[in-house]
């Protein structure tokens, strides 16, 4: 017996399929309404399961019993009689429709209706995960989603202007320098790990405030324990024609800082250290104790992977206000930890670094450019 199964949308196409494949003397075995499955077919009408069966071979109602070969005449061939055509079908069809809703019953048990994938909230967490923001944040941006938007209804493009519109929000406000001077001058200090770039991002800044703004300014330098460092920040001081003045001790601040009484910004460069290193704390109050006010800007380099830009945040927690600047954009892959920073520390966003040229590879962190490196890798 050949047992065909077909999705149609009525009856009529189902009985013109049947009988082209089949044949006329096809017998239909079942038929139920089933729903599409998938992310946007919902609201689509359902279709119709119809199994249909044919007999390939027809059933004699006569069987004929072999008998052995032997030497004495060969008897009469007597005939058995057997169930009736009509009989044995009816009964082959009551097992094989019994066995067929079993196995679907089984089939519906254990899986998911026909074309279905994961929930849509399941999918864009997905997405955004993809994108390497962190889970909860990806969970909290698709549930304010569904709160305006059903996703089984909208198409993707709309979903995905909404999570942006969503991500945005959570980027804050941007903090760069502070243009109003209620008095001059005002003072800001590099922090961060080696090796993410203060001394070039510190150069970068200040020859915008020289070169671009018409500001008065004059550099400090405390990072000592690198000549490299020193000598970097007095040929930038040098080819952009601003005062510096080199620190080997914490109480050296102080008349560094008078001897720029007249400027509007002071900047100063400080130490890389190792996250980890217990003298971290200490050395940053050292240096703010003879400070008046200081605003700081902790320098991250978008390389770092989350648990250790996490791990350094940690170590920074003695400080109550900073703003997060990222270097080396240009050599990363992905973008997400602009965000997953943002909203792990609260803080504001203020540039990012893009190369190595002074004063150009330095922008402001915009937040429809952030949105946009973000993204887009997203397909």
């Amino acid at each position: 017996m050949k047992v065909k199964r077909y999705l149609v949308h009525d009856m009529n196409e189902a009985m013109i399929k049947i009988k082209s494949e089949l044949g006329m003397d096809a017998v239909i075995l079942n038929t139920r309404k089933i729903k599409k499955g998938g992310l946007f077919k919902f609201f689509s009408k359902p279709l119709l399961e119809v199994v249909a069966a044919i007999d390939e071979q027809p059933i004699s109602t006569t069987k004929q019993i072999p008998v052995p070969v032997r030497s004495e005449p060969i008897p009469v061939i007597r005939e058995v009689p057997v169930p009736s055509k009509a009989e044995l079908e009816m009964s082959e069809l009551k097992d094989m429709v019994a066995a067929l809703i079993k196995k679907v019953e089984s089939i519906e048990n254990k899986t998911e209706p026909i074309g279905e994938t994961a929930k849509p909230a399941d999918r864009y967490i997905d997405i955004l995960k993809e994108l390497e923001i962190q889970e909860p944040i990806a969970k909290k941006i698709i549930e304010i989603v569904q709160r305006q938007i059903n996703l089984s209804e909208k198409n993707h493009d709309t979903v995905m202007n909404a999570i942006k519109v969503i991500a945005r929000e959570y980027l804050g406000d941007i903090k760069t320098i502070d243009t109003d001077l209620p008095g001059k001058p005002s003072v800001y200090m590099f922090l961060g790990p080696t090796g993410v770039g203060k001394t070039t991002t510190l150069a970068k800044i200040a020859a915008r405030l020289a070169l671009v703004d018409n500001k008065q300014v004059g550099l400090i330098t405390a990072d000592t324990y690198r000549i490299a460092a020193v000598e970097q920040l007095k040929t930038y001081s040098e080819i952009l024609g601003i005062p510096l003045e080199v620190i080997y001790e914490a109480d050296e601040l102080d008349t560094a800082v008078k001897h720029f009484k007249d400027k509007d910004y002071i900047l100063i460069d400080t130490a890389g250290r190792s996250h980890k290193s217990k003298e971290l704390k200490s050395d940053y109050d050292e240096l703010v104790n003879y400070l008046d006010d200081v605003n700081i800007f902790l320098v991250l380099s978008m390389t770092t992977a989350y648990k250790d830009l996490k791990s350094i945040i940690d170590s920074y927690q003695f400080l109550e206000q900073y703003r997060l600047l990222f270097t080396k954009l240009d050599e990363a892959n992905s973008f997400g930890n602009i965000l997953n920073t943002r909203v792990l520390t609260g803080q504001p966003l203020s540039y990012f670094t893009i190369g190595q040229s002074v004063p150009d590879d330095i922008e402001v962190a915009d937040k429809e450019r952030i949105i946009k490196y973000i993204f887009e890798t997203e397909s």
